[in-house]
């Protein structure tokens, strides 16, 4: 566990009291995650929302009574599974349907059989698996978002290898037939992909979807004048037509940075976009910004000659 985590009963033991600690959280020099458990803010707020979700399930299970299934976005962040929009404040958990049970604040009850679930050991903790997961997450989200959280799931280019297979959530949906919201997530199974690099890039894919456009390619390959290639994410091989959606991470995240300056990385991603557009008809960029409203996207690849059979929406 992080060192910034701090945990109530140790700080009593070396001699803190809940006056100090209740000052702290005041001053905001700290923030509870769980019940009893507190974290610097510094370094808190410096993490991106799905870590700081699994350390908040992380720290709830250390506090948990009994045998606790942990589902949908707890389960989620535990694999690193990513999702559209915002992480929830309570933890999932997943309890027979026979034991009763509410949900808190702190704590979402889904009272099912659970031998209609699929449950795995990881990390020490039960959980559903990665393709329950991204059913039970598809089956009461919108579309674009269990779209995101599959296609996640099904990530080829994910450090290690993918967390599961399109058989799999086939047959995670199969069992769901007949309950609420199996259709959507039938509909989002048959749609998701092990190709998209990101959830701005699902997200993105799913518009240009209902929006009317050509299926693109996915990170197609190519030589650049350089020498070096290049993979934009979506590539509409009749038009010569390539399309990228540009999220801000690769200009401030030490992951995409490897050492650069963020002003470095501008310089580089301006560079390698002049040579794409050497060997490419035309290339149509955006923000995820312009997926909201949606007309925005479908101004850009309009505007770019990339043709639709909707309207403007």
């Amino acid at each position: 566990m992080p060192d910034f985590i701090i945990r109530r009963h140790e700080e009593l033991a070396l001699g803190a009291t809940d006056a100090t600690l209740r000052r702290s959280r005041q001053n905001g020099e700290i923030v509870r995650i769980a019940h009893g458990s507190y974290a610097r803010s510094g370094p808190w707020v410096g993490l991106p929302p799905h870590e700081q979700h699994r350390l908040r399930v992380l720290e709830a299970a250390e506090r948990a009574r009994g045998t606790v299934v942990y589902s949908h976005y707890a389960a989620a962040a535990l694999w690193g599974i990513r999702i559209l929009g915002t992480w929830p404040d309570p933890i999932d958990v997943t309890t027979d349907q026979s034991r009763g049970g509410r949900s808190s604040g702190a704590v979402k009850r889904h009272g099912r059989s659970l031998t209609d679930v699929e449950i795995v050991e990881h990390e020490g903790l039960l959980l559903t698996s990665p393709a329950q997961t991204v059913v039970d997450l598809a089956r009461g989200l919108p579309f674009a978002d269990g779209v995101v959280a599959m296609d996640s799931a099904l990530h080829i280019g994910r450090h290690g290898a993918a967390l599961t297979t399109t058989d799999a959530i086939a047959r995670r949906v199969e069992a769901a037939g007949g309950h609420r919201g199996c259709r959507r997530a039938a509909a989002a199974a048959e749609f998701a992909t092990g190709q998209s690099d990101s959830p701005e890039e699902s997200h993105s894919r799913v518009w240009i979807y209902l929006l009317g456009f050509p299926p693109p390619l996915l990170q197609v390959e190519f030589r650049l004048p350089s020498g070096r290639t290049a993979r934009p994410d979506f590539y509409w091989n009749d038009f010569d037509h390539a399309g990228e959606c540009d999220g801000r991470a690769k200009y401030t995240d030490a992951r995409y940075l490897r050492g650069r300056t963020p002003e470095m990385a501008v310089i580089d991603e301006k560079n390698r976009e002049n040579e794409l557009r050497q060997v490419v008809g035309r290339l149509s960029r955006w923000e995820p910004r312009d997926l909201y409203p949606p007309r925005r996207l479908y101004d850009r690849l309009s505007f770019d000659g990339l043709p639709s059979s909707k309207g403007r929406p």
